[in-house]
């Protein structure tokens, strides 16, 4: 069983950051649209709080590696945990229109959604059915969003790791991750 209360801890405090932080920099953009404009914005010059933004993505994807590390150890998930958290650091030290932001945007999705595949094996039958329908959702996202380019597929594509981090830490809580 994974260390319950620094699981718990990390994929709590790590999604709802981000959530918080973010609504906190939208509500001070002007015109700011979640499905029209893309998470980034959030983080660039333009935005009167992207210095919350910019926490975000380092607060999430640090404390995703973090619970990744007491969840399960297998090589694979955590490599791909740890690809998210360096995405996530980049995206937020380079901004849009550098290239290293779009490698940043790539590591964070693909691999916080491809963690979600390789880390479904930790429960039982319905987590599994469930984990791996929000990691594929969460690829399908991307590569809707890779074509489409507007903010709420980037964002469904993103939301998937948050709600899955929220799931495996409230399963994780009530040892629930077996049924």
């Amino acid at each position: 069983m994974p260390s319950r209360s620094g699981l718990s801890i990390a994929w709590i405090v790590g999604p709802m950051t981000y959530l918080i932080l973010e609504a906190v920099a939208a509500a001070a953009f002007p015109h700011y649209s979640y499905t029209q404009n893309f998470i980034s914005d959030l983080g660039t010059s333009a935005s009167p709080r992207a210095v919350l933004m910019n926490m975000a993505f380092c607060v999430q994807g640090t404390l995703f590696l973090v619970g990744a590390m007491f969840l399960y150890r297998a090589p694979l998930f955590l490599s791909f945990a740890a690809e998210n958290a360096l995405g996530n650091i980049l995206v937020a030290t380079f901004h849009r229109g550098v290239p290293a932001h779009g490698v940043g945007a790539v590591l964070a999705i693909v691999g916080g959604n491809a963690a979600i595949l390789a880390g479904s094996r930790v429960g039982g039958p319905s987590y599994r059915k469930v984990s791996l329908g929000l990691g594929v959702f969460g690829l399908l996202s991307f590569a809707i969003f890779a074509v489409a380019r507007n903010g709420a597929w980037e964002r469904c594509s993103v939301y998937s790791i948050l709600a899955w981090q929220l799931l495996t830490a409230v399963g994780v809580l009530w040892s629930r991750l077996d049924q």
